[in-house]
C-alpha cells in the first residue's frame, strides 16, 4: 500500500490520540469522514497501524523498571528468548548484536520482586550464561511515543495548525 499525505496526516494523528473519531479526524485533515473511515480501514488491514490501549503500569504498582542483557548459549538463542517472553513480568525481548545477547525489559512492584525474577527465575532458564541487570529510574520517551521522522514532521504540523486555530478561538472571544 502507497502512502500519501492524507494517510500520513491521519497516522500522525492516530498515534497522538487513538481515540479520536473519525469526525474529528476528517475536520482536522480537511476530508470527508467516510474518506477517513476507509484510509484508516485500509491503514489497519494493511498492518501500517494498529490501534491499541497503552496500560499504565505504575497504576498497578508496577514502580520498578529494569532492562536486562543476557549472555547465552549461542545455539539457544531464539529458544531461550521465546522462553523469557514468555514471563509476565517482561515487556519487551529482543535478539540483539554486540556483548549480550538477548535484551528485555522487565516491570516489578519492588525491588525485591526484580531481584527474585533475575536470580529464582531468568537466571535458571537454561542457557543463560550471565545477565546485566540496569534498573530505569525514569522514562523519557516510550517506544510507543516513537514516530518515524517523515509522520513527526506531519504531527508538528498538524500541531502548528490547532494551535493557531484554537489561539484565534481564544482571541475571538475576547
Amino acid at each position: 500500500m502507497k502512502i500519501d499525505d492524507l494517510d500520513k496526516k491521519l497516522l500522525a494523528l492516530l498515534t497522538k490520540d487513538g481515540r479520536m473519531s473519525s469526525s474529528q479526524l476528517a475536520r482536522i485533515v480537511g476530508a470527508s469522514e467516510r474518506t477517513v473511515v476507509n484510509r484508516v480501514n485500509k491503514l489497519v488491514q494493511n498492518d501500517i497501524i494498529s490501534i491499541t490501549g497503552k496500560i499504565k503500569r505504575d497504576y498497578f504498582g508496577y514502580d520498578v523498571m529494569a532492562d536486562i542483557f543476557c549472555k547465552v548459549e549461542s545455539t539457544n538463542l531464539n529458544e531461550i528468548a521465546r522462553k523469557i517472553a514468555e514471563f509476565p513480568e517482561v515487556s519487551y525481548v529482543a535478539i540483539s548484536f554486540g556483548e549480550q545477547d538477548i535484551s528485555l525489559q522487565v516491570v516489578a512492584k519492588s525491588p525485591a520482586e526484580l531481584y527474585d525474577f533475575v536470580t529464582n527465575r531468568l537466571l535458571r532458564l537454561p542457557g543463560i550464561e550471565r545477565t546485566n541487570t540496569v534498573v530505569v529510574p525514569t522514562v523519557v520517551k516510550d517506544f510507543n511515543e516513537w514516530l518515524p521522522p517523515e509522520l513527526k514532521m506531519v504531527r508538528d504540523q498538524l500541531d502548528a495548525v490547532q494551535e493557531a486555530k484554537n489561539l484565534k478561538q481564544d482571541n475571538d472571544k475576547d
